[in-house]
């Protein structure tokens, strides 16, 4: 039997980025795993918390590892023919009695969100999963030409989209937090600097007629002069909320006019495809992977300063509330490219194609 080893520590924090996509990984490769099995001789070993053993259900294998022994992972003592880490910055370096090791690369962000030595550290320990790896994939294409320009390498490679959850369905079993304006635009991110948050609270001052609700962890130095701008300025027309469930993120999805995203560095971009999936309109940057997400479906701020993101909001929610039907269904449609069985289905022909190499 051909034993593949899959990293899913991240499953036990199921509503961050890499933890959701070690959730949707595992759970679809279980529901094939007896079928894959049968075809072409294939066991799949998940390392996982102490905690999570059985998350995937009872055709896949488990090694459960505490957090205090991940370090040592390396050693463990399995013959696989192909180690999968599923994001790059994972604690285990390799699996170093497996053939063939795949990486997945998601983003390389800390080239320019760290400086000096953080920088440095950052730059060297990638450079190593590099150099320690078989093979890659990307998450986008951006991703792909990013690391080929910051890191030179000749890895295989492929790029395969995430694929992102319907959230419509979720949507109609949840309230809008209460407090909230009939009528709003949405914003939700991690409320770092990155997200240029602090643009949409200029820009709503050119919008005194529209609302925007603002949801994310509020917590950080960032998050705090945002905070604090909105109080001095006195913008009635901007409301916050914490870190919201997925539930509520659903409704709050459904309920709000677009969702504003003007983010200076994404590897992906998941609220916009989450918003498009419910025939949402989207306002991105021109920046990084999102015109690749976006597609020809989204809307753009060609230049990020408040005033003329504004004057950008006002002409393309006309052109979207005359026609909102057309704009809804291309929104849904660009969507649908970000498939979780899709998805899945490509890491298994990767799977394949590595291990019979």
């Amino acid at each position: 039997m051909k034993k593949i080893v899959i990293d899913s520590f991240p499953i036990s924090t199921p509503y961050m980025g890499f933890g959701e996509f070690c959730r949707q990984l595992g759970e679809r490769l279980s529901k094939q795993a007896a079928e894959l099995r049968a075809r072409h001789g294939i066991e799949f070993y998940f390392i996982v918390p102490p905690g999570s053993k059985g998350c995937f259900g009872n055709e896949v294998h488990y090694i459960c590892i505490p957090a205090s022994l991940r370090r040592a992972l390396p050693f463990y003592p399995i013959r696989a023919d192909l180690f999968h880490q599923p994001y790059q910055n994972s604690r285990t370096k390799r699996l170093l009695f497996a053939r063939k090791q795949l990486l997945t690369i998601h983003d390389i962000n800390f080239i320019y969100e760290k400086k000096g030595k953080r920088l440095q550290r950052a730059t060297r320990r990638f450079r190593q999963k590099l150099d320690q790896s078989d093979y890659v994939n990307y998450i986008t294409q951006f991703v792909r030409e990013d690391v080929e320009q910051h890191f030179p390498n000749r890895l295989p490679g492929k790029v395969i989209h995430n694929g992102v959850t319907d959230l419509s369905g979720l949507a109609k079993g949840c309230a809008l937090p209460a407090g909230l304006p009939e009528s709003f635009f949405f914003h939700i991110s991690s409320l770092m600097r990155k997200k240029n948050v602090h643009l949409l609270v200029e820009m709503m001052k050119f919008l005194p007629d529209q609302n925007l609700v603002i949801a994310g962890n509020w917590s950080g130095d960032y998050a705090s002069m945002l905070r604090q701008r909105i109080k001095e300025k006195n913008f009635r027309n901007i409301y916050i909320l914490p870190n919201v469930t997925e539930a509520e993120k659903a409704a709050l999805y459904a309920g709000c006019r677009a969702l504003f995203f003007p983010s200076l560095c994404e590897g992906f971009g998941l609220p916009p495809v989450e918003a498009m999936k419910l025939g949402k309109p989207v306002f991105l940057s021109t920046l990084t992977s999102l015109p690749e997400i976006g597609g020809e479906a989204a809307f753009y701020w060609d230049e990020l300063s408040p005033e003329p993101m504004a004057e950008t909001v006002r002409k393309q929610m006309a052109a979207f509330d005359a026609a909102p039907a057309g704009y809804g269904n291309a929104l849904k449609q660009n969507a649908a490219r970000f498939d979780w069985e899709d998805c899945v289905t490509q890491y298994i022909r990767y799977y394949l194609e590595i291990i019979k190499s």
